[in-house]
């Protein structure tokens, strides 16, 4: 079933993927190139915190194999998936936690030493 403006939204989405991992990849390059610490070290949270977002999003896709193929897909659904969206990105952002042994620190401490920080 082809439902009118779907491809739109998927396309746009998959794009703002594309921008988002594109802004961090610029961001960490920037950062190790001023040699600044802190901008390195939360480029490297913001890469967590994306890496978390695909997580949950693919995560939350596998719960949608039971659901109804005929489901309205009107605007209160799209509404819905928005929201969705942004509660996925605001709870990937709190999944990181900075400790030792995070992801996050780990692409920080090798960065430093890639970069000769």
């Amino acid at each position: 079933m082809d439902i009118p403006g779907l491809n739109n939204y998927t396309d746009y989405a998959a794009q703002a993927d594309q921008v988002t991992s594109d802004k961090l990849r610029d961001q960490m390059q920037n950062a190790a190139k001023a040699e600044d610490d802190d901008a390195l070290l939360d480029a490297c949270k913001q890469f967590e915190a994306y890496l978390w977002e695909q997580v949950y999003k693919e995560m939350e896709k596998t719960t949608k194999l039971f659901g109804n193929d005929d489901e309205d897909e009107g605007y209160a659904s799209n509404m819905t998936g928005l929201f969705k969206d942004e509660f996925i990105q605001k709870i990937s952002e709190q999944t990181v936690d900075g400790g030792s042994n995070s992801l996050a620190q780990l692409l920080y401490e090798q960065a430093k030493r890639n970069y000769n920080l």
